[in-house]
This record gives structure tokens, C-alpha cells and sequence, in this order.
């Protein structure tokens, strides 16, 4: 049926009228006679999806789409449901969505930058009846791969506020690397210890590779690093950045008053100092991705935890990048509610919840459609070598390639059902790879915390203060480019003019209530 439909699909792609989620007079959705299913018109549901790869031209998302809901339709009728599906970069991932919320465009699914700033300003949906009605089998494999316990971290007052992603939730602190570089330099990976084991690496490379960064970041502004320092240090954010426990202390202390965080300013300001990183990664565009491809960067950070020996995503890697790609762990996975937030959220405003459960229920649990988002169309996008393994057709690349979402960092759908690209791992290692990611968050090191939701509902004022003094000084400190001590010094003392206290004082007393009722 599939390699049918297919072919019949390449052979006549039509444009299938849907109708969106407005209101009718009566309140429900809106829906006309259609052919498409001998009934009602499917209910649109408009997907917002980060894309890491390449993105595709418009006709070629459109063509992908028009075959992913002919293979609902005919697979999934009563569901009568089909996606819009809009792909976008992380650079302006954030930007785009807001756009969307602000004008009112449609939006039905997306993936929330802070989960905890969303509760707060009341831009979600509750899903837990549409969950219970139409997403039986999205829980079920949630659960079964990420814990009975996977729900916890979307739950507030009783609700579930989002659905969790299926992948590896635990943070991994990772660095992927130039392989040839740091062979030129006489060390080895068994070298990579921690950040700090870096610095005397990056002074070895600065001489041979004088117009090379050692360290780019995947991110604008180095924004993500101190998360990767979470898990170092086993810290959890309870929620945010504005109080935290560090390891299982049960202390909410300021984070930014910490000697951990001190010597992690330091660091960054020494590489920056040194030409370890770019001069202008403060206000710079240019991704960690760019400069590696371009061979003008060594080494990021990377958070992929769904393999045992991460080889698979090195070779994925080195296909993308063109460069041989190595992968290493620089600390041991760890789970706080935080890191289980990687989450799908329905806006608030949408008109399509129970809409947008049944379109996930089918990509959670149905590998084959989840494959035509991540991969497109066969014989035109990729060509299937194995079961559970593809490679892109003749003479094409990741970069050439019509269409490719591939690289979505498993922030949607079930990430074992990912099929891997042919080259460099063998199917032994593919199928213990996919029985893993069943397994890493249930072998975790696990805060003792997990499970708690600050609600931030009663100091929104607060957090909004919070965040934009935190835009101010926390970035340039994890970019380099300002004095440490001076600058922590007014760093604190607006955190604390922005209400820090108050909110420490709210986790304390939510935290407390919450180990109490345990």
C-alpha cells in the first residue's frame, strides 16, 4: 500500500482544499463537503517545525506535505485530519512564532522556547482530555520510552500543558569535533575530559590553524552552553535560571553568584581573549554549523543522547558537514524536569486541539509518515537502502537534496523510529542504537526534583524583568567579550532589582509544598 501509494502520488500530486480551524457560529470547526475523504473536509492543524538542516523551497515542503496527508487520508480516515507544514531555522525559529501568536495567524503546533515562560503567560493549550480522547497511542509510546513518569514535567495544577518529546530528554553534554584537526595537534579525544581539558587543545590548534576558531557555537550568543554546565554540575533551574538547586543540596541558591558560575565566565573570557572563539559571537550571525562546514571552526557543543556510542551521529555528521565529524561525552546524562521540557505545545489560541492530538497520535506511532516529514518522498529525496536506513539519491547531498527535514534534533515524533542514513554503521549498531533510545532516559542520573512545575503565573512582572537582565549581561559574559568581575557584579545586583528574591522565595514555597504532598 505504501509503495503504491507512492508511486501514484509522484504520478498526480492535486491540491487538496482544506479548511482551517476557525470558528463557526456555532463554535466548531469549520467544514465543508470534500472528495478527499467522502465527507467532511479534513481539519487543517499549521505545524511550525525547527528545522537544523537545509531548509526547502516552498514547492518542495508543499510536495511533501500534499503526499503526507494523501497517506493520512488513506491510512487514517476518520482522523480526517492534515498538516500545514512550515519549517524554519533556529536562528529565527523564536522570532517567527512570536510574528505568528502576534498577528493571529494560524498556529497550531510549535515548539516552545522556555516551556516555564509559556505557563506563565498563559500561551498554552491544556491537552489533557484531547490526550485521553484522541492520543491514546502518542501516550502510550511516551511513556513506554521516556517512563510512566514522562508527564510529570508537562503537568501544572493538574493539567498536561504539553506533549513531551519522544527522544533522548536527558542532557548530554557533548562536543562534536574535527577529527583531522585534533589530530594534527598530538592529543586524543580520551583527552576531552570537561571544558576546561579544552583550553590547552585550542592553544595547540590556534598555531597550526591560525584562521581557525577552536570553539563555535551552535547557537547565537552562546546562549545554550550554560545548560550543558547544568549537567556537569547536576544543577536543577526549577523551572528557570532564577534560583537553583545544585546537586541534591535541596538549597535554591542565585546561580549567578556562584563560584561555579564564576569560573565559567573566566573560561569563556580567556578563550575569548585568546582568538579561541569569535570576536563577535556576541552580535555575530554566523552559527557554529557554518564555520565548521567552512572548516573555519574545530569544535562545538551538542546535546544527542539517543545513541550508546553516538558513532551514528558522527557519521550523519560527517555527511553533512563534509568534514570527518567526531563525537564525544564530556559528562554523564542527566534528567531535571527542565531538560524533560523538550516539548510540542498547542497555543492557547488555537482552534484545533483535539485536531492537533490526532495528527501527533499518527506521527508518534506511525514510523512510516513520521519518515515522509523527516525524509520526503522515495526515488526523489532518498532512496531506501534497508529497513530502517536510507541514503540520499545518486549525485545528491544533504545540501542538494529537494527535500530534508532530517536534522530536527528529535524534537517531534518518536526518535527510534528515525530511519538513520546508510554510511559508516552497521545494523547491529543501528538496532542497539534504536533499543537504547527506549532506555537513556530511564537510566539517567535523575534529579531529585524531577517531576516539580514552578508555576511562574504570580511573578510574571518579575520574570520578565528577570529575562531582560539576563539578555543584558548573562550573553556577553558566555561570549567573552566583557570584564568578569565588574560585570557579575552588575549582573547580580539588577537580578536583584528585578525581583530575583521573590521569585526564589515562590520556588521555595511551591518546592516545598510539592515534597511535602510526595
Amino acid at each position: 500500500m505504501k509503495k503504491l501509494l507512492s508511486v501514484l502520488t509522484a504520478l498526480s500530486l492535486g491540491i487538496t482544499m482544506l479548511t482551517g480551524c476557525g470558528s463557526t457560529s456555532s463554535g466548531g470547526s469549520n467544514t465543508a463537503t470534500g472528495e478527499q475523504t467522502g465527507g467532511a473536509e479534513p481539519t487543517k492543524v499549521v505545524f511550525a517545525m525547527k528545522s537544523f538542516n537545509v531548509i526547502p523551497d516552498s514547492a518542495n515542503t508543499e510536495r511533501v506535505q500534499q503526499y503526507f496527508n494523501d497517506y493520512v487520508a488513506e491510512n487514517y480516515p476518520d482522523a480526517n485530519v492534515a498538516i500545514e507544514w512550515k519549517l524554519f531555522g533556529p536562528a529565527d525559529y523564536d522570532q517567527k512564532i512570536n510574528l505568528m501568536m502576534q498577528s493571529g495567524e494560524q498556529l497550531d503546533l510549535f515548539i516552545p522556547a522556555n516551556i516555564a515562560t509559556s505557563l506563565a503567560n498563559n500561551q498554552l493549550a491544556p491537552v489533557t482530555d484531547a490526550l485521553a480522547n484522541y492520543g491514546q497511542g502518542l501516550e502510550a509510546i511516551i511513556k513506554e520510552y521516556c517512563g510512566e513518569n514522562a508527564f510529570e514535567a508537562v503537568t501544572q495544577n493538574g493539567e498536561i500543558m504539553a506533549i513531551p518529546a519522544n527522544k533522548n530528554m536527558c542532557l548530554t553534554p557533548l562536543l562534536q569535533y574535527d577529527t583531522e584537526m585534533l589530530a594534527a595537534t598530538g592529543y586524543t579525544a580520551d583527552d576531552i575530559t570537561d571544558l576546561e581539558s579544552l583550553t590547552p587543545i585550542f592553544a595547540k590548534l590556534k598555531e597550526l590553524y591560525p584562521d581557525v576558531y577552536p570553539f563555535v557555537s551552535t547557537d547565537l550568543k552562546n546562549k545554550n552552553l550554560p545548560y550543558y554546565f547544568y549537567a556537569e554540575k547536576e544543577i536543577d533551574p526549577l523551572g528557570n535560571d532564577y534560583g537553583v538547586i545544585m546537586g541534591d543540596s535541596g538549597e535554591i541558591v542565585n546561580l549567578f553568584a556562584t563560584e561555579e558560575y564564576r569560573d565559567l565566565c573566566y573560561l569563556m573570557k580567556e578563550w575569548h581573549d585568546n582568538g579561541y572563539m569569535p570576536a563577535d559571537m556576541a552580535t555575530g550571525t554566523m552559527t557554529g554549523t557554518e564555520y565548521m562546514m567552512a572548516g573555519r571552526g574545530f569544535c562545538t557543543y551538542a546535546s544527542y543522547g539517543s545513541k550508546n556510542d553516538y558513532a551514528e551521529f558522527a557519521t550523519m555528521l560527517t555527511t553533512r558537514f563534509g568534514r570527518d565529524i567526531g563525537v564525544k561525552a564530556i559528562a554523564d546524562s542527566y534528567l531535571t524536569t527542565d531538560f524533560a521540557s523538550a516539548t510540542l505545545g498547542i497555543p492557547s489560541t488555537s482552534k484545533c486541539v483535539d485536531a492537533a492530538i490526532k495528527l501527533l497520535d499518527i506521527i508518534y506511532t506511525d514510523e512510516f509518515a513520521y519518515n515522509i516529514l523527516l525524509w520526503g518522498m522515495e526515488g526523489t529525496d532518498y532512496v531506501k537502502v534497508t529497513e530502517n536506513t536510507v541514503n540520499y539519491p545518486e549525485g545528491l547531498t544533504a545540501d542538494t537534496v529537494p527535500y530534508c527535514a532530517y536534522m530536527t534534533m528529535g524534537e517531534f515524533g518518536t526518535e527510534a523510529y528515525c530511519w538513520n542514513l546508510e554510511q559508516g554503521t552497521s545494523e547491529e549498531a543501528k538496532a542497539a542504537n534504536r533499543e537504547y533510545a527506549k532506555t537513556v532516559n530511564l537510566n539517567a542520573n535523575l534529579s531529585p526534583y524531577y517531576g516539580f512545575r514552578f508555576d511562574g503565573s504570580g511573578v510574571k512582572n518579575e520574570l520578565t524583568a528577570l529575562n531582560n537582565v539576563y539578555e543584558q549581561y548573562a550573553y556577553p559574559l558566555m561570549c567573552g567579550s566583557v570584564d568578569v568581575d565588574s560585570t557579575l557584579e552588575e549582573f547580580n545586583k539588577a537580578l536583584e532589582a528585578a525581583g530575583l528574591q521573590t521569585v526564589m522565595d515562590a520556588k521555595r514555597e511551591q518546592l516545598d509544598a510539592w515534597l511535602a504532598s510526595k
